[in-house]
């Protein structure tokens, strides 16, 4: 954990072990009073500017007005000994129907809850400005990590203007229908075996690592004008496997899926690589299937998504999945790597408010060359034991729309298995050293039906984002 990030958490304690320590307090009064300083804090630390008792509603008084932006929040604190009933949000729509602004939006806190008939009035009268809810569980939320104060606001806002719901922790939250794989892109190309009989995926020995093999590689430093590429990290919140296959949808809907996205599934003793995210996602939910063909699996398996972006650069899915019917997810980040700062953010900010992601993140500039090239001086022989196959329309007399397949890639034995790391002069990723294959880009495409007696290893290149290894050996003929 970064030392700025150390001292987020922290002061996330501290104003957390101070509401708790506000419960204590016989006199209601004093507890809501105590609640408005400490939200003072918590908002100032989410990045907000905060005036108390502001006259934006002169001459009803307010406890908070908080601006983020260009917009403006109203924030009532109650804390009382029964939930807010409808008066508190009567009281709240008042005040913002005398502000100046009418890009203000209401905020109730309320420590004890609010009465149903109360939350369904908000559900019914939205067309009168928005009013966002926070209970106890949320508040406590918010006080431990302040930053995404904002996320939540966000979230709270779309949910009751674009689906008419109030967004409470406590409110039963509707239940999204598991999602297709074949709502996702499949793929144009095929993985072969030897025999020419068709793979979902290939099944290779091996351990963890987040590597993943491409058929190409993007060069963000490869750009107009001098300077590097960017990267940027996001930390996503999806709970489970079906979360990571909504990730997918999102992903897909704002157009950065394409047909050949390529990934890894590791295990401790076997990795499964495949391309395509329909691909992916009926591979992903097959795990007890590839688990029993395992003699011991850990309880834990790890995934290393890889996909181009428009417009350059590329980005990489990781995530850690618990091999157990929950299909808990511990860990999940994108991180991308583009040819610099996006003139229009509104997809990366879209994607932001939309998978709950954090809300101090950065485009940093990377400080080496973002792919590492390496020709090795011997050509080193390969053993073929499958075919990447694409289709080749035939532009030609009398071919009547007939296609060919070509052969655009190989999976091979590693030629390297079992090498420690090496020497930075050597330039081998010392985290594929465990993959029992690899699969390879050709260099010079042929025909399915014209095999070649030999193939050698010519190159490879690679590029690492914070948590992943993208490699792309090249085979030729």
């Amino acid at each position: 954990m970064a030392a700025g990030e150390g001292k987020r958490v922290r002061a996330g304690g501290a104003l957390l072990a101070e509401f708790k320590q506000l419960g204590a307090l016989p006199s209601a009064h004093k507890r809501g009073y105590q609640l408005e300083v400490l939200l003072e804090q918590l908002f100032r630390r989410a990045h907000f500017q905060v005036d108390r008792n502001a006259s934006v509603a002169k001459p009803r008084q307010t406890d908070l007005v908080a601006r983020y932006g260009d917009t403006w929040y109203l924030i009532e604190a109650k804390w009382h000994n029964e939930p807010a009933d409808i008066n508190v949000f009567d009281s709240v729509r008042s005040r913002m129907e005398r502000a100046a602004s009418s890009a203000v939006i209401g905020v109730i806190i309320s420590v004890n809850g609010f009465t149903d008939s109360a939350v369904e009035d908000l559900r019914v009268r939205r067309d009168r400005g928005p009013i966002l809810l926070f209970g106890e569980e949320e508040l406590t939320q918010v006080l431990s990590t302040p930053r995404s104060l904002v996320n939540l606001l966000q979230a709270k806002r779309e949910e009751l203007i674009t689906h008419g719901r109030v967004h409470l922790a406590a409110a039963p939250k509707p239940r999204r229908r598991r999602r297709p794989a074949t709502g996702l892109p499949g793929t144009e190309v095929r993985l072969l075996g030897l025999d020419l009989q068709p793979l979902p995926y290939v099944t290779s020995g091996g351990g963890f690592g987040e590597f993943v093999f491409v058929p190409e590689l993007p060069d963000v430093d490869w750009a107009f004008g001098s300077g590097s590429g960017v990267s940027l990290d996001v930390p996503v919140r999806p709970h489970n496997e079906d979360g990571i296959v909504e990730l997918l949808y999102g992903l897909d809907s704002m157009g950065w899926t394409t047909t050949e996205p390529q990934w890894n599934i590791q295990q401790s003793s076997a990795n499964w690589h495949g391309t395509g995210a329909r691909e992916f996602v009926e591979a992903l939910r097959a795990w007890k299937n590839r688990e029993d063909t395992l003699k011991s699996a850990h309880h834990t398996e790890q995934v290393t998504y890889f996909d181009t972006c428009q417009g350059g650069g590329f980005y990489t899915l990781t995530a850690s999945i618990a091999s157990h019917r929950s299909r808990a997810v511990y860990d999940c980040r994108l991180s991308f790597q583009l040819p610099g700062v996006p003139v229009d953010l509104q997809p990366i900010q879209h994607l932001f408010e939309q998978f709950d992601a954090a809300t101090f993140s950065y485009f940093r500039p990377l400080n080496s060359p973002a792919v590492v090239r390496h020709h090795p001086g011997q050509k080193a022989p390969l053993e073929t034991v499958g075919y990447v196959v694409s289709h080749s329309e035939l532009d030609l007399p009398d071919c009547d729309g007939a296609s060919e397949e070509w052969v655009t890639g190989l999976v091979v034995r590693n030629p390297r298995r079992g090498e420690n790391r090496r020497s930075a002069s050597d330039e081998w990723p010392g985290r594929v050293a465990e993959s029992e294959l690899l699969i390879c880009a050709l260099r010079s495409h042929h025909q399915l039906h014209e095999p070649k007696e030999t193939y050698h290893l010519c190159s490879w290149e690679y590029a690492c984002t914070s948590d992943a290894l993208a490699l792309r050996p090249v085979a030729d003929w």
